[in-house]
């Protein structure tokens, strides 16, 4: 599939918890899609100060995003969130374009 130029938007909620996570101004967050999970995709965010991978990066709130080109048809669009659960919370990938996703919002196809 061809690369799509990603537009993606980050809750404040989630900002905050990155930005507590990114302590040095060298650290980006790298948003990326893995084979796999109960539904085709998983989603992998990792914090990196470096990848070999061929990257889009966007400016975020003050947060450098790292979007493989590979795999940006499947992540245009999305919305990071986090969300405080009784067990436990995290990061949540909210995708408008995915046309089924698992229970536990892991994994899309």
């Amino acid at each position: 599939p061809e690369s799509v130029v990603v537009a993606l938007t980050i809750t404040n909620r989630a900002q905050e918890m990155l930005k507590e996570a990114l302590d040095d101004e060298d650290m980006a967050l790298l948003v990326s899609v893995l084979s796999g999970g109960c539904s085709g995709y998983m989603y992998d965010l990792q914090v990196v100060e470096y990848t070999d991978l061929d990257c889009q990066e966007l400016e975020i709130g003050g947060i450098k995003v790292l979007v493989p080109n590979a795999t940006s048809h499947l992540l245009n669009g999305i919305e990071i969130d986090y969300v405080d659960k009784l067990m436990g919370g995290g990061f949540k990938i909210n995708n408008p374009n995915a046309s089924s996703s698992c229970g536990c919002g892991e994994s899309f196809a």
